[in-house]
């Protein structure tokens, strides 16, 4: 509702209510409108418990904990806990109390503090004293009684039989209907009490489904709870012959809020709903822990307003806030008006608050409404780094005016490579500093996103049969830019090495679940700058930092496998490489400003490498962290490898754009895991899964969700997808279930039904698949996912027959025609450099098994976390670090660009072709046996790279701060003073690509390129080109001679013809180098024309 709705609404309601009830005066006392100052006195637990108990160090009391629940319900302040009353002065008492003991029930329970029936005593006492109250005071009383479910968790504790569970829970009710009943008694006029709230959706029962499932069995319990209470009320107000007591129905208002994720008008977005805010470090603790110590032993979201749960039960504020709007809107205040219409008093304050507030938070302050912005200003000097603090202070100080607020707005400064700071600014203090002269570029801080066993043997590349030198290949050190790292997985043991490298200047920061480095892992940092002490450990709690390093560098490690599946030795592709990790990605993503810290100090530690597998929006070079990052890091001769993106198969859908990093694509292996489901007719089909589970019996029965079902379709979800809290436990229970998602337009989704059935006791599920997969996914109980069409069959069977019957067999491994590029693995072209073709290259992403994290979870079993199944170009970018580190090995003196062209140039191409061609994989898929001995190179110097960038329009200025040096030497560059490139494309890139206009079909392009020989004496190159039908590349010269190694030569390529309405808007060639002796250089040429595919 805006302002004036809500305005006309409320005054139509208390106008009703006065024609209804007659609004009048009854003693000169009263205030406007004939009342008293309503006093609201609450009885219960923790979701109504102001401070009765010991404040918890997460300052769990005040905002953004939700504990004004109450009071601002009704409309009114919140009155003071009964422990204050001998303190509060009558203004605090006026306004009532509340009794409300956290961790309490109508029973004892596990908290020795005061149940309900010993809060009504005291409230008892308290008037019969008679010098706070009179029962004049309670002419416009209202009473506000929560129960919240203590009761029934210390019925859990106790380990009693569930069979129980029905007779306890009425008993609960009685004695909330005796409470209520006595409430009354004393003289309070009306009497609220709350529904119990989904006690499945809680985070403390969720965290088993990693926050993404309700625990449906426990939510049938509440709705027990639930129905008995209500009839309590009824039969209460019957009594009293009057609409006295009241239910809040909480259970919908968490619901709908859950459903819509806060997204009515006015509402609170909550992205991951029943995921909390605050937690413990790890398993032992929780929100408010503190060690021996009393340092914290928990951690907070870095924005609580965007969280529902402030901890593993309780909402937020802005958790209350959404489900007060759901209990506002105007049906259910109807439905409350029909029950209720001597409540006129409650419900014009009620109105009269959200008239005048809105329900929005309270007005912040100029703090609150600053943001983080990096402010990037180039290439730090050397030994910057000593005064970088102080005149970004000074910068800052300037354009704000007020040194002080300076001081306080400024979070970070880089400055070792990389010229900057972070702060909270405002926006008109983003465009004062924009045009500062020593800026190159101020932009927001964003979160970005996290985008093996058979892997390196399908690339050629066997353990015992490829070249390395183990010594020189444990001088490498990889920097790993991701989600931390597991010390303690094998895949990391350091037996057999020694020290770290003497070029090593990094750091361990130790701190929880890392409380050591070695010889192989000697290097861990974490950042977290917009809240610098969160979690204090580059530990990885995600799983997802320890896979992809073990990929990298991890050491060999026999019989690694998921459930017995993909079984074999898993290794590094340099598993004699050192590692150093840098965490700067937390459970709400990866900050731009966390990366370009972690780029900072990572190039100035000794890395040789650097890996980051996280992408985002695609940006302009200058306001993109990893791309500014790896700028930097190149200029001292450290490659980045970056990954493509999962966002396929559309175009224009790669991220990691900049010329100088290697942009990784995913393709498949020759391994495939398909799971068979054999039906009681017989038939059987193949799905697609992780599954480790065998059958204990030949059959299972066999249902679908729809015929599960215990709701009404479109009520409370769709059965038939198997939705949560549609289908019944014993509809469920001991059954192969499957779910027929449908159509995605229609809103279907196949994610999360394994939980979902698991959570209902389910023998298995077999899910539809909205479109086909070539990614495995684990499952939590035997599962398969079958395409569209097979699952179609599978309905019809269940249809067809009595008693349907199924067997979901475990996982198998088999062939299958590799390499191809795998389907969510994100295309070009790109529309930041238009014409440098990207991804670079491809490499294994598909079901890759490698190392995991035994602080996350892959399944409910703990002893499965060793390794990992996972897929994404987040496992194909580790490959390529892992090569380009292998390149290194034998050539430490090649530049980044000659170690990416050697990848690129020797790379293997798709053996099954995709319409989008290489604006899918690149250069193809990498093989990094040849890429040791290219032949020739394609090498690109950092003065290349600036006249780039001054052809694709970026300024003189901030490409002399780029540049770095003395202040005369940044003022002194000018674009017009540098030779730009030459060609369409203007750099000496070992790919050719354009993108041409749409209109026509005539193409003209020329390419200018230099290769540098790396061989072994003289060489002579022939040019041989591919060409669709009806186009001409011309090659100049197209034979070139070397007399020794180091020796450049310079040729162009000139293509002619006509983009041919079959080509669908791509022209792909290919012009590769070959001297007969085993060298083969090849650069793809791809023209694309937009509007044509």
């Amino acid at each position: 509702m805006d302002s004036l709705i809500k305005v006309f609404f409320c005054l139509s309601v208390f106008l009703l209510l006065g024609e209804i009830n007659g609004v009048k005066g009854s003693d000169k006392n009263q205030r406007m409108y004939g009342f008293r100052p309503t006093k609201l006195f609450v009885f219960g637990d923790s979701y109504a418990d102001t401070g009765n108990i010991k404040k918890s160090l997460s300052s769990s009391w005040k905002f953004p904990y939700g504990i004004t629940f109450p009071a601002k319900f009704v409309g009114i302040k919140s009155p003071i806990p009964y422990f204050w009353k001998d303190y509060a002065g009558k203004k605090r008492l006026q306004y009532g109390m509340n009794f409300a003991y956290g961790g309490t029930g109508v029973f004892k329970t596990q908290v020795p503090l005061p149940n309900m029936t010993t809060q009504i005593d005291f409230f008892q006492n308290i008037l019969t004293a008679g010098d706070i109250y009179s029962s004049s005071d309670f002419s416009s009383s209202v009473a506000l009684v929560s129960v919240a479910g203590n009761d029934y968790s210390t019925f859990i504790a106790q380990n009693r039989p569930n069979s129980e569970f029905p007779a306890f829970i009425k008993q609960v009710v009685d004695q909330t209907e005796v409470n209520l009943r006595r409430i009354h008694a004393l003289g309070v006029k009306k009497i609220a009490v709350p529904l119990l709230q989904p006690l499945g959706c809680l985070p403390g029962i969720t965290v088993a489904s990693s926050f993404q499932r309700c625990n449906e069995s426990q939510n049938a319990l509440v709705k027990l709870h639930n129905s008995l209470l209500q009839q309590a009320v009824a039969k209460l107000n019957n009594e009293t012959k009057q609409s006295t007591f009241i239910t809040i129905d909480l259970y919908n208002a968490f619901l709908t809020v859950f459903k819509n994720k806060g997204a009515n008008p006015g509402s609170t977005t909550f992205q991951s709903p029943l995921k909390p805010c605050c937690v413990g470090v790890s398993s032992e603790y929780f929100c408010g822990s503190v060690d021996e110590k009393g340092e914290k032993k928990y951690v907070i979201c870095d924005n609580p307003k965007a969280a529902f749960f402030w901890d593993g039960s309780h909402p937020t504020e802005e958790g209350w806030r959404s489900s007060v709007d759901f209990l506002l809107n105007p049906k259910q205040i109807s439905d409350i008006i029909k029950m209720i219409q001597n409540m006129s008093l409650w419900l014009f304050i009620l109105c009269f608050y959200l008239v005048n507030t809105g329900f929005k938070a309270e007005t912040q302050d100029e703090f609150d409404k600053r943001e983080p912005y990096i402010v990037y200003m180039g290439d730090a000097a050397e030994k910057y780094h000593v005064e970088a603090s102080e005149n970004h202070h000074n910068l800052l100080s300037k354009v704000i005016g007020d040194e002080s607020k300076a001081r306080e707005v400024r979070m970070y400064s880089y400055g070792k490579n990389i010229d900057g700071f972070v702060a909270r600014l405002l926006p008109n203090e983003v465009e004062m500093l924009s045009r500062e002269e020593e800026v190159v570029s101020v932009f927001k801080n964003t979160q970005r996103q996290l985008h093996t066993t058979r892997s390196w043997d399908f690339l050629g590349f066997v353990e015992s049969k490829y070249r390395r030198s183990e010594a020189i290949e444990s001088n490498i050190i990889v920097g790993v830019l991701d989600t931390g790292i597991y010390i303690d997985s094998p895949s990391f043991d350091d037996k057999g090495f020694g020290p770290p490298p003497a070029k090593w200047k990094g750091k361990c920061v130790t701190g929880n679940n890392l409380t050591r480095c070695n010889n192989k892992v000697i290097g861990a940092r974490y950042y977290h700058l917009k809240r610098p002490n969160y979690n204090d450990t580059a530990a990885d709690y995600d799983g997802h930092g320890t896979h992809i390093t073990s990929t990298i560098a991890g050491v060999a490690v026999s019989n690694a496998n998921l459930f017995g599946i993909a079984n074999g030795t898993a290794r590094g592709g340099v598993p004699s490489a050192r590692i150093a990790t840098y965490k700067v990605c937390w459970e709400e993503g990866c900050s731009d400003m966390d990366m370009l810290a972690a780029f900072d100090e990572a190039i100035s530690d000794g890395v040789d490498m650097i890996s980051i597998s996280i992408g985002g929006a695609s940006l302009p070079f200058f306001e993109d962290p990893i791309a500014i990052g790896s700028f930097h890091a190149m200029k001292r001769g450290i490659l980045t490898t970056c990954s493509a993106g999962n966002n396929g198969p559309g175009l224009y859908t790669v991220s990691n754009l900049a010329p100088w990093v290697m942009t990784v694509a995913a393709n498949s292996v020759d391994r495939k895991f398909e799971t068979v489901v054999k039906l009681g007719n017989g038939d059987t089909t193949t799905g697609i899964s992780v599954n480790g589970f065998n059958p204990k019996k030949k059959m299972y029965p066999l249902t679908s969700g729809f015929l599960a079902s215990n709701v009404t379709a479109g009520d409370y979800g769709e059965p038939s997808a198997c939705e949560p809290g549609t289908m019944g436990e014993d509809k469920v229970m001991g059954k192969v279930v499957y779910c027929e998602v449908g159509r995605e337009e229609a809103g279907g989704s196949s994610e999360g039904q394994d939980h979902i059935i698991r959570s209902l006791k389910g023998a298995g599920v077999i899910v539809q698949l909205l479109e086909p997969t070539d990614m495995a996914t684990s499952t939590l109980i035997p599962g398969s996912y079958v395409l569209y069409e097979v699952g179609t069959k599978i309905s019809d069977y269940i249809n067809s027959t009595k008693n349907p019957q199924a067997v979901i067999f475990k996982t198998r491994t088999t062939k299958m025609l590799a390499p191809s590029i795998a389907s969510f693995s994100a295309r070009g072209p790109q529309r930041i450099s238009p014409n440098i073709l990207k991804p670079d290259i491809s490499a294994p992403g598909l079901n890759i098994l490698a190392a995991y994290s035994k602080l996350a979870t892959v399944t409910v079993y703990a002893e499965d976390t060793l390794f990992s199944i996972m897929s994404g170009t987040s496992m194909a970018c580790p490959h390529a670090a892992a090569a380009a580190a292998y390149v290194k090995s034998f050539h430490p003196d090649w530049s980044p660009a000659a170690i990416k062209s050697a990848l690129m140039t020797t790379a293997t191409p798709m053996r099954t072709k995709d319409i989008e061609a290489e604006l899918s994989y690149g250069s193809g898929q990498i093989n990094p046996r040849r890429a040791i001995h290219p032949g020739l190179v394609y090498d690109i110097t950092e003065s290349s790279y600036l006249s780039f960038l001054c052809k694709e329009g970026y300024n003189s200025t901030s490409i002399g701060l780029l540049l770095g040096g003395s202040n005369e030497t940044k003022k002194e560059y000018r674009c017009v003073d540098h030779k730009q490139g030459l060609g369409s494309d203007g750099l000496n890139y070992p790919s050719m690509h354009k993108q041409v206009g749409s209109k026509g079909t005539n193409v003209s392009e020329t390419f200018y390129r230099t290769v540098r020989s790396v061989g072994y004496g003289p060489s002579t190159y022939v040019a041989r080109v591919w060409a669709p039908k009806g186009v001409r590349v011309e090659v100049e010269p197209r034979v070139m001679s070397f007399v020794k190694p180091g020796e450049e030569k310079h040729f162009k390529v000139v293509i002619d013809g006509v983009m041919e309405e079959a080509m669908r808007g791509i022209l792909s060639a290919s012009v590769e180098w070959d001297d007969s002796r085993g060298h083969l250089v090849r650069s793809p040429i791809l023209l694309f024309q937009a509007g044509k595919m």
